[in-house]
C-alpha cells in the first residue's frame, strides 16, 4: 500500500503519493508536455527530453522511491517531482563541493498544463521541504536554467536563496533545518 498524503490548493484537494512502476506512461507524458511548454517559454532546459533522453532518468527514479506524483480529484495526473536523498552527478558538477552538505535535491517539478495558475507548484515545493524535514534533512537544493523568469521567481518566491550561477544555471538552497 502506498501512502498518499493530500496538498491543498486554494479551494482543491489533491493527492500526492510516491510514484509506482505502473504511473511511468502518464510520467513520460508529463515530462514531455512540461518539456514543450518550456520551449514554448524560449528555454532550452528540457530539450533533452524531446530529443528522447532523459538525463534524471525518471524510471530509474522511481524504482528508487523518489518520484512524486500528485493528482486531482478524479485522479488526473496534476503533477510530479523528484527528491533525491543524494547529490546525482549532476548536482556534484553544479554544486561542487557544497555536495558535502546534507541537503536533497529537488529535480523535474512538472506541473499538468491543466493545472497550471493555481499555485500547485508552490504546494509542491512546500511538500518537498516538509519532506525533507520529516527525513531531518536541513536543505533542499534546486536548480534551473538563469535565463528562465518564470522559473526564477518562482523559487525565490517559495523562500529559495540564489547562491550562485554554475554553467549557466541558478542554484537555489532553502534552509529548513538550523544545520
Amino acid at each position: 500500500m502506498t501512502k498518499t498524503n493530500k496538498l491543498l490548493v486554494a479551494d482543491d484537494t489533491f493527492s500526492i503519493r510516491k510514484a509506482m512502476p505502473e504511473d511511468a506512461q502518464a510520467l513520460q507524458e508529463l515530462m514531455l508536455e512540461t518539456a514543450r511548454w518550456l520551449k514554448e517559454k524560449g528555454s532550452s532546459q528540457w530539450n533533452e527530453i524531446l530529443q528522447g533522453k532523459d538525463v534524471h532518468n525518471l524510471s530509474e527514479k522511481t524504482a528508487a522511491n523518489e518520484v512524486f506524483l500528485v493528482q486531482s480529484q478524479d485522479g488526473q495526473v496534476a503533477g510530479s517531482m523528484i527528491i533525491q536523498e543524494s547529490p546525482n552527478d549532476w548536482d556534484k558538477a553544479l554544486w561542487q563541493e557544497e555536495t558535502a552538505n546534507k541537503a536533497h535535491y529537488l529535480h523535474r517539478l512538472m506541473v499538468a498544463r491543466a493545472f497550471s495558475g493555481q499555485h500547485l507548484s508552490q504546494a509542491m515545493i512546500q511538500f518537498a521541504a516538509t519532506f525533507t524535514i520529516s527525513e531531518q534533512v536541513p536543505r533542499l537544493r534546486l536548480d534551473t536554467k538563469k535565463d528562465v523568469p518564470v522559473l526564477n521567481q518562482l523559487y525565490q518566491s517559495a523562500g529559495f536563496t540564489l547562491k550562485g550561477i554554475q554553467n549557466g544555471y541558478s542554484l537555489y538552497e532553502k534552509i529548513l533545518i538550523n544545520p
